[in-house]
């Protein structure tokens, strides 16, 4: 990959955070028992305590899900209360029902009622949503070019906003696959959201890759290639010939199109590179990073520069441009660029790229590998590879992409061969608790929810390589992003019942509890256990979990496991601090917490 500007330091946080990279093996490395040599070795280790064992897990078999709990948490955040009857109410059977759903979500073309109305409050102006609606131009003369006292709340604003935007839409929006696929896609065009300009470009940035999800990969390519955001993250902005900066250039061969895990060949003659199954040369070489860097030249920001307009839009400076073609031409692949094309010698770079066959091997892999399973199967990753490649020229090439994924037989019948990230293992708690809460910026009960998310190492934008989060399993199994997530999903369980200026913050699970199972003498800890489970994941787990989760409630509250809870305690009794709820919320955490909530 090619250099990327940082920060010197590596703060506390960001250390914290990196958490979420280390995995089980790295973290292990990391905790320390009195044992160790370096506690031997050293006396200053002597009287430091050992770090807290990871948490124990559940044991038992898990098999796989009905088929509604399976979709809704592979191709969703998981379901809310209904979701699972109104997937299982699409048909007669599992196909039908299927095909039914993936309709309606490569089809998101009618309004999102809940969502817009939790946002419709918000938009004015000076209000809690009031940027994300903001044209290009606005952004840029508002946020990212103001100056002045408030300098650093004004350039940052859009960011808070799309932050919590991000959760709202996750937890409220119908189109649970588009939200997916839009976090699939802001990873493969990543762009670190504390950086200038993306801190205030992030709507106008979300907007350009929401409105090709369901289109075609190459107009997404181009729309992107064109933002102020990637422009400005990968050193474009400034590139110009006879200095080009290879950044951006390395980074849409290596990331964005072909790929390096099966394209690239290194640092050989492009001539002893044979060509792949389409007559097209099989991958790139050092020299045609080198090469595009050239092309690239001239690309830009409207920055005030050179006597340019200030108004961060797309900007072409011929007068920066590789000015050689004739004597050298640019050659990038099967591509050669012998007359000066101006801007179009990016273009047609981007356009063959994009149909280039190892793009869509590449991307076959990384949609596989995001919604089947780490080691999708070969023949899947192949036939998406060649729709993909055959509707290169369609509208919505993306979309029959996705149906072809979701539609196979290994999309259906894969489960746990990936892990929820903690953003989304939090997502997936709210969604299933039914959480009550216009998640948003300046907003207290948002506010300590979000403030958290900082020490997962999954906050939204802050990611700093241009490869974006990553999504195998391995790297999120460790104990540092469950145990971080887990706080989280703690302290909004802990806050059950409770109500601010009047109105609950989140929900009351206890009274959740009661519509369920109206009658007292029916709360028992069996009924509450398996209400609970299908409640929050569509299906009851495997008998040694569901047995240890009827013996915890059982204990706490000094009952048979098949006697009503009444018998010992108030089950009406709906306050925060009232024995029923937080055996409750704790019976909710349990379920939440265990090994089978964070698979999909």
């Amino acid at each position: 990959m090619g250099t990327h500007r940082s920060d010197a330091t590596l703060s506390r946080r960001k250390f914290l955070g990196s958490g979420a990279l280390i995995g089980a093996g790295g973290l292990a490395a990391l905790t320390f028992t009195p044992t160790d040599r370096a506690f031997a070795a050293n006396p200053r280790f002597s009287n430091l305590k050992p770090m807290r064992p990871a948490p124990q897990t559940f044991g038992g078999t898990v098999p796989t899900p009905p088929l509604a709990s399976l979709v809704l948490n592979k191709a969703g955040y998981g379901p809310r209360p209904g979701d699972v009857d109104a997937f299982n109410a699409l048909g007669g059977d599992d196909a039908s029902r299927m095909a039914a759903w993936v309709d309606l979500q490569l089809n998101p073309t009618v309004a999102d009622p809940e969502l817009d109305n939790r946002m419709a409050s918000y938009l004015g102006n000076g209000l809690e949503y009031d940027t994300i609606n903001k044209s290009l131009t606005q952004l840029w003369s508002e946020h990212a070019r103001f100056e002045g006292n408030d300098e650093y709340q004004a350039r940052n604003r859009p960011r808070w906003q799309m932050e919590r935007l991000i959760v709202l839409r996750a937890l409220y929006s119908r189109w649970q696959f588009r939200e997916v696929m839009n976090d699939f896609w802001f990873n493969h065009f990543n762009v670190t959201g504390d950086n200038f300009p993306a801190q205030s470009m992030l709507p106008h940035y979300d907007r350009e890759i929401r409105s090709h999800i369901f289109g075609n990969f190459h107009d997404m390519l181009e729309a992107n290639a064109r933002t102020a955001s990637m422009l400005y993250y990968l050193d474009n902005y400034r590139n110009s010939w006879p200095n080009p900066n290879e950044n951006y250039a390395r980074e849409v061969l290596e990331l964005h199109t072909l790929g390096a895990i099966e394209n690239y060949y290194g640092a050989i003659d492009p001539s002893a590179i044979g060509n792949n199954s389409q007559g097209q040369r099989a991958g790139y070489c050092e020299i045609d990073v080198f090469e595009f860097a050239k092309a690239l030249t001239g690309w830009g920001v409207a920055d005030g520069d050179d006597d340019a307009p200030d108004t961060g839009e797309f900007l072409f400076r011929s007068d920066r441009h590789y000015d050689e073609h004739g004597s050298d031409p640019i050659r990038v692949l099967d591509v050669t660029l012998s007359s000066d094309g101006g801007e179009n010698d990016v273009t047609d770079i981007l356009r063959y790229l994009a149909d280039h066959y190892g793009t869509a091997r590449f991307m076959a892999w990384k949609m596989c590998t995001r919604l089947v399973g780490d080691n999708p199967d070969q023949a899947l990753v192949a036939s998406t590879a060649d729709q993909f490649y055959n509707r290169r020229n369609d509208s919505d090439q993306l979309k029959e992409v996705y149906r072809h994924i979701l539609m196979s037989s290994q999309f259906q019948s894969t489960w746990g061969s990936k892990v929820k990230r903690p953003l989304e293992n939090i997502f997936t708690a709210m969604r299933a608790t039914d959480i009550d809460i216009d998640f948003r910026n300046d907003h207290n009960p948002s506010n300590q929810v979000f403030n958290r998310l900082d020490d997962t190492g999954h906050k939204p934008y802050d990611n700093e390589t241009p490869t974006g989060f990553p999504d195998e399993k391995a790297l999120w199994s460790g104990s540092g992003p469950l145990v971080t997530s887990w706080r989280t999903i703690t302290y909004f369980l802990r806050r059950s019942g409770v109500e601010s200026d009047g109105e609950l913050e989140y929900f009351n699970l206890a009274e959740q509890a009661n519509t369920q199972i109206p009658s007292t003498a029916n709360r028992t800890p069996t009924l509450l256990v398996d209400m609970w489970m299908l409640r929050l994941r569509g299906y009851g787990y495997d008998s040694a979990i569901r047995n240890r989760m009827i013996t915890y409630v059982s204990d706490r509250a000094g009952v048979g496991a098949t006697q009503s809870l009444q018998d010992e305690m108030d089950t009406d009794n709906l306050a925060n601090n009232s024995q029923y709820q937080e055996i409750t919320y704790t019976l909710v955490g349990l379920i939440l917490m265990s090994p089978d909530a964070i698979r999909r």
